[in-house]
């Protein structure tokens, strides 16, 4: 089938400005979860992205003149701040970045833990300098942000994921311990990006409900992601965006209490269900299916899947991003990315044709 392609009639940064003040706005906006796995589009590897400033400038500002998202981001990822705080990070040449040793093995050696100097410690100035030079080569067309991995995921780094979560019920005081330690790195991080004038976002996967309970996530997720989103909306006079990898359904309440503005599903998750609930209390981003759709599908089958997600949501009060599920996969082809922005522009054309979808 072809389709009609138009050209947009609005800038990203003019798209993004008008759709945060409920104006109208060509179409639906699109931002894919980009970052690393794009490094090889432009020449760089997957260490080099994690090393180098150059790096991260080329690839955020390449990813944005080549697939035009409606935003751009990058940052420490989920293990630069437990890095910085002493766990060890493998690089692999061209794939993807993995703990190899936690910080502590045993919560006797907590005192050698300190909240993150977001300027010295690690590589997380090289994520903060790089941030402010793409936001002053590209803030006129586009917003720039930047994600982190929140407390919980950053505390099972520290402790190592399995041990951590064992904590939950055999440990919970040393686990609370360790989790205001991370929180605290994590808002000496939001602190340093909103000394940019940027925004953060803030990704916890460890603490998906594919992961731990409800329950577990009401006591030692969620009172630590609201202390850093209570930050956020001190710095930025309003919440961001809150990424939870799985299964995340028995907590969106929980998701929604914690103060974001947006809310980030999987796509493993019905964001109907999730716009019948909550849609009158956050804009919903997603949840194109980033391996079986993008990677792995054909263009037709990437317009077929955003198609579904704009039918769903398209009419959300709170407003509606379509996205990736999660991250797009190390290796997948750049014109599966400009399929997804494509599929805004056919079918997320305002007005929308609820007969197209």
């Amino acid at each position: 089938m072809s389709y009609i392609i138009k050209p947009d009639e609005m800038t990203p940064i003019e798209r993004m400005q008008a759709f945060s003040e409920g104006k109208e706005i060509d179409r639906i906006p699109c931002c894919p979860f980009l970052g690393e796995s794009c490094s090889s589009m432009f020449g760089r590897s997957i260490r080099e992205y994690n090393h180098s400033i150059e790096a991260l400038v080329d690839v955020a500002v390449g990813s944005f003149e080549k697939f035009r998202p409606d935003s751009i981001g990058f940052g420490p990822g989920l293990q630069g701040v437990p890095e910085a705080m002493g766990s060890e990070v493998v690089f692999p040449e061209y794939s993807t970045p993995y703990m190899s040793k936690p910080a502590i093995n045993d919560y006797n050696e907590i005192h050698k833990l300190k909240p993150i100097d977001p300027y010295k410690d690690g590589r997380i100035s090289y994520f903060l300098e790089a941030l402010k030079i793409t936001n002053e080569k590209i803030s006129h067309k586009v917003s720039v942000g930047s994600s982190v991995g929140g407390p919980f995921t950053t505390a099972a780094f520290l402790r190592g994921t399995e041990l951590f979560l064992k904590d939950l019920t055999k440990n919970p005081e040393m686990a609370h311990t360790l989790l205001e330690i991370s929180t605290q790195s994590i808002i000496n991080y939001i602190d340093a990006v909103c000394d940019l004038g940027l925004s953060p976002s803030l990704a916890e996967p460890i603490a998906s409900c594919t992961m731990i309970s409800s329950k577990k996530f009401r006591e030692f997720a969620k009172p630590y992601l609201k202390k850093c989103m209570d930050r956020i909306i001190e710095r930025r006079g309003s919440g961001t965006t809150l990424h939870i990898c799985g299964k995340t359904k028995k907590v969106w309440a929980d998701m929604v209490d914690v103060g974001i503005s947006n809310l980030s599903l999987d796509n493993i998750e019905d964001i109907g269900e999730l716009k019948e609930e909550f849609g009158d209390k956050v804009c919903l981003i997603g949840n194109v299916d980033p391996i079986e759709a993008i990677m792995r599908g054909t263009r037709e089958d990437i317009y077929n899947e955003a198609r579904q997600c704009i039918r769903k949501a398209h009419n959300s009060p709170k407003g509606f991003i379509l996205s990736t599920g999660c991250d797009v996969p190390i290796g997948t082809d750049p014109d599966k990315i400009l399929a997804l922005m494509d599929a805004a522009r056919i079918f997320g054309r305002y007005p929308i044709n609820i007969k197209e979808l």
